[in-house]
């Protein structure tokens, strides 16, 4: 039986063994728990090879990409940092970090996709565990409702948990929804309206993937205000971390609904 790890890979059982492979041409890369990465061709582009905004990355970043050996299909693509000694980027006066005071009768906290798998070492969500841990309990003392959200591939495996860190509780519902969207399918919405939420706090990511879609539909299609504890979210590279956090800023009609702060900087009441 096939399954879908991410666009144009797959997992495939075959011989009661479980293989990582090429969706396209069904190229077996290693065996299931292996780094099927290190199988692939890997080239580094310049930054003229992505998308807008390239200044912000030259002789910063670099365009990674992974593709199959055999058909040369794209299997994986993310910006990395030319040189880490060359420190991280000051954020922009429009997404620098506030304190803030949020109404526990109308606060709720999403927590996108913060599963078993994503609790690595070598998972670039794995510093969020320890502060979102402690944010969650004092969000749980204050009585604010959380949510869960897990990829819908991981449904029903061993994966499709949340990282017990975070201590979801049995009230804490954990949705799949089929989307970088959470609100895809309709049953996020319909648990804040439930909940009576106006406020989102939102925690996970990746920031460019589940945290941009999500937390953009939040607020341009429902109305919602939005929070974003920068250190409660990640990115792979920081670029990606900033280009999501402009994104944010310049959203028509709405950015002023977005919300920065740091997970230690929130307060209930």
């Amino acid at each position: 039986m096939k399954r879908p790890l991410q666009e144009n890979l797959e997992l495939d059982e075959l011989e009661g063994k479980s293989w990582v492979q090429c969706a396209r041409c069904g190229h077996q890369l290693c065996a299931a728990g292996m780094d099927w990465k290190a199988a692939c061709v890997t080239r580094l582009l310049p930054p003229s090879r992505m998308g807008p905004h390239r200044e912000i990355m030259q002789g910063r970043m670099l365009l990674q990409e992974r593709y199959c050996p055999k058909c040369g299909i794209t299997l994986d693509a993310i910006v990395v940092e030319v040189d880490k000694g060359l420190g991280e980027r000051k954020p922009s006066e429009s997404s620098k970090p506030q304190p803030i005071t949020l109404d526990v009768t109308t606060t709720a906290v999403v927590v996108l996709d913060l599963n078993k798998s994503s609790y690595d070492p070598n998972h670039p969500s794995y510093p969020l565990f320890e502060p979102a841990r402690a944010f969650l309990e004092r969000a749980r003392s204050a009585s604010v409702p959380i949510a869960f959200t897990v990829v819908v591939w991981e449904k029903n495996t061993p994966a499709g948990a949340v990282a017990e860190p975070l201590a979801r509780r049995e009230n804490e519902p954990l949705l799949y929804p089929n989307g970088y969207d959470k609100f895809v399918d309709g049953e996020l919405q319909a648990l804040l309206q439930q909940w009576g939420s106006r406020n989102l706090v939102f925690l996970g990511g990746s920031a460019n993937f589940a945290l941009l879609y999500t937390a953009t539909t939040a607020v341009r299609t429902y109305g919602y205000s939005v929070v974003v504890p920068v250190d409660g979210i990640y990115a792979r590279s920081t670029y990606e971390m900033e280009y999501s956090l402009y994104q944010f800023t310049v959203l028509p009609r709405v950015a002023d609904r977005f919300r920065f702060t740091k997970l230690a900087w929130v307060e209930f009441a």
